[in-house]
């Protein structure tokens, strides 16, 4: 009985380590599934009326720094303003595909493509990819977008 004791104590102690590594991979994984959430909300959005303004308006930290798919750097109220000011009509919006990546419990980047379909102001149809990356900070209990870059990979 006693060769067991120590055999015993270890692998209560080994199972106690690893409650914490568990939990923060559950985190993790929940993490995870909230971006890609958010992100596939704001490629949904674009088919909104306003083009997603409002949806990305309440994405966007107010201290969010970002380029644009044209080279243009902006800051939320610019980027909200470009986004009023689309001409075109999305008739569908949609992540191919997407990376998360958590660094810490409040910092997180999400890597992905996206493909729009849709008619330009002169009716012209377009099938458009892009890649883009976005930076997440977790503040007061909400994930924001700290900032974004995108590149236009295909367009026709």
């Amino acid at each position: 009985m006693k060769s067991l004791t120590p055999i015993l104590a270890i692998t209560t102690l080994l199972a106690f380590a690893a409650v914490p590594v568990a939990r923060a991979q559950a985190d993790s994984s929940a993490v995870k599934a909230k971006l890609k959430q958010m992100e596939d909300d704001w490629a949904k959005a674009q088919m909104d009326k306003d083009h997603g303004a409002a949806v990305i308006g309440g994405l966007l930290a107010a201290d969010y720094s970002g380029v644009s798919s044209k080279g243009e750097v902006q800051n939320k109220a610019q980027r909200l303003e470009k986004i009023k000011a689309e001409t075109d009509t999305y008739t569908s919006s949609v992540n191919d595909s997407m990376e998360v990546n958590v660094y810490g419990p409040d910092v997180a980047t999400v890597c992905g493509k996206s493909t729009e379909k849709g008619k330009d102001k002169d009716g012209k149809e377009f099938n458009r990819s892009y890649g883009w990356v976005d930076t997440w900070m977790q503040r007061n209990g909400k994930w924001e977008c700290i900032a974004g870059s995108g590149t236009l990979l295909t367009k026709d």
